[in-house]
């Protein structure tokens, strides 16, 4: 049975550590874990959050590396594409000495898409290759345009590569069939709820996404990973506090287990 996730940012200014300690005692499993260093006052290195997770007792689902120049995965020009990837194999790098057994990625960013070709999938091939040496899995975000997501697992076909869904995205996006027909693929997911018009990130049943659709799609029989919440609090919410916060968004994602 999948275990119960948030996201370390749940959208309280706080330091990371007191975030952890509040999310263990909220009663979730496992966090994961933006891949650059948290700035403050209390600054934390990337380095160090790992062990911070761990010494908390949660299981460290995941990093969710920086999105800047995804889109230079697609580029014609070879020294854009080797920068990038580049910084992808470092990131990879990280995971395998961190223990971290998933990273997940933008494959595109903006508002403008790259130009579906073949070499962003000469590039994922790449680091897929890398992941599988190392042993981490590499699980590409549904974001604002999917198809190359499609494009992506239908022309690599590794367990070393797969998806995250983000349940947000899909509905802003009308991806929802992403989970039906990769749902064998699904490595980890950010599940959060809208109103339709922008990704709100709001907790579960505070917006207009069918989660009796959702939960019908999941691929209950072969997920293995977490389900993990990436959500913020509504105004309301913030007022009352982060426990109450978290309280709420262990409830809801527990009611998830249900459906």
């Amino acid at each position: 049975m999948a275990k119960s996730g948030i996201f370390s940012w749940f959208g309280f200014v706080m330091p990371l550590s007191k975030r952890l300690e509040l999310i263990k005692s909220a009663g979730f499993d496992s966090t994961c874990l933006w891949w650059e260093d948290e700035w403050g006052d209390y600054p934390v290195k990337k380095a160090d959050m790992p062990k911070m997770a761990r010494d908390f007792g949660l299981i460290l689902d995941n990093i969710h590396t920086p999105t800047c120049n995804s889109n230079d995965l697609w580029s014609e020009d070879p020294f854009a594409r080797s920068k990038i990837i580049n910084q992808y194999l470092n990131w990879l790098e990280d995971c395998a000495r961190f223990d971290i057994p998933i990273m997940v990625m933008h494959i595109m960013e903006g508002d403008i898409p790259p130009k579906l070709s073949k070499y962003g999938v000469e590039s994922i091939s790449h680091l897929t290759l890398k992941a599988q040496e190392l042993n981490v899995k590499i699980a590409v975000e549904n974001t604002r345009f999917t198809d190359g997501i499609a494009l992506i697992l239908s022309e690599i076909d590794s367990e070393y590569l797969g998806f995250c869904y983000d349940s947000s995205h899909a509905k802003l996006n009308k991806a929802e069939f992403l989970l039906k027909d990769f749902g064998h693929r699904l490595i980890t997911c950010h599940i959060s709820d809208n109103d339709g018009q922008k990704d709100r990130h709001w907790l579960p049943g505070n917006g207009v996404i069918d989660w009796e659709f959702f939960c019908s799609s999941f691929p209950k029989e072969s997920y293995a990973g977490n389900l993990v919440l990436e959500v913020y609090p509504t105004e309301n919410e913030q007022k009352r506090g982060p426990e109450q916060f978290l309280h709420k968004a262990y409830k809801s994602i527990s009611n998830l287990y249900k459906c």
